[in-house]
């Protein structure tokens, strides 16, 4: 472990991101409490299943008594996202010589943010320190994001229910913004224009299947594009 490569990853965490994943954990910890829920299963949930999305899935569903395997299947359909981004992060932080349950729990620790830092900044260090550099990174982010749970868990009677729920709904709304900002390349500004057209109109047909049905067809979209295009300059 590069304890240089580890300060540097809580060090850029602890910005902009991490303010606004505290706060939508705060609305969570906040509607937890509202539903009933013990401020156990929030820090638990924050550690296992470690992403916002399948956690207000988990906390919807569990208010209304949902089988246990129905639970567990809907939070790993909403967390299938993280698939592609483990693929595509864990070549750039794989070594020879690390112990393979290195990467299982680098697996485990990707999200959004530490993605989307990780991929514009691993490539630019040295192969031994980019499994450090984002060890710091997800430490620090999951930190904050517990530390925010609890906090609103705790003061959930101060936190009006829109203010609640406006909290939760920064994440996305962010890393939306933040993920163009960070568009590095022409595929993935195609598949962000792709989704983003395709989204509202699958919710229009079926709001049920939209997310799922809008992240196929419009990642397969932008594949056929970007190579149509590829092929146009060759």
């Amino acid at each position: 472990m590069h304890s240089a490569a580890f300060r540097t990853g809580m060090t850029e965490a602890l910005g902009a991101q991490a303010a606004v994943l505290g706060a939508s954990y705060v609305g969570f910890g906040a509607l937890a409490n509202t539903g009933g829920v013990s401020i156990w299963i929030v820090i638990a949930s924050t550690l296992t299943v470690w992403a916002l999305p399948g956690q207000l899935v988990m906390l919807d569903m569990w208010q209304f008594g949902a089988p246990m395997i129905a639970v567990v299947l809907a939070v790993m359909l909403t967390n299938a996202r993280f698939l592609p981004m483990t693929l595509t992060l864990l070549p750039l932080l794989r070594e020879r010589y690390r112990p393979q349950w290195n990467y299982y729990l680098a697996a485990q620790c990707i999200a959004m943010s530490s993605w989307v830092l990780s991929m514009r900044r691993c490539p630019e260090m040295p192969a031994d320190e980019r499994l450090s550099y984002f060890a710091g990174l997800s430490c620090a982010i999951m930190i904050v994001s517990i530390g925010g749970g609890v906090v609103g868990f705790l003061v959930a009677g101060s936190i009006p229910a829109i203010m609640q729920i406006g909290l939760v709904f920064l994440a996305p709304i962010y890393f939306f913004v933040f993920l163009i900002v960070e568009v590095r390349s022409p595929l993935a500004g195609i598949a962000i224009a792709c989704g983003g057209v395709a989204g509202p109109l699958f919710y229009l047909l079926t709001p049920q299947w939209s997310l799922l049905l809008a992240g196929f067809v419009g990642g397969t979209a932008a594949y056929a594009i970007h190579k149509l295009m590829r092929r146009a300059h060759a």
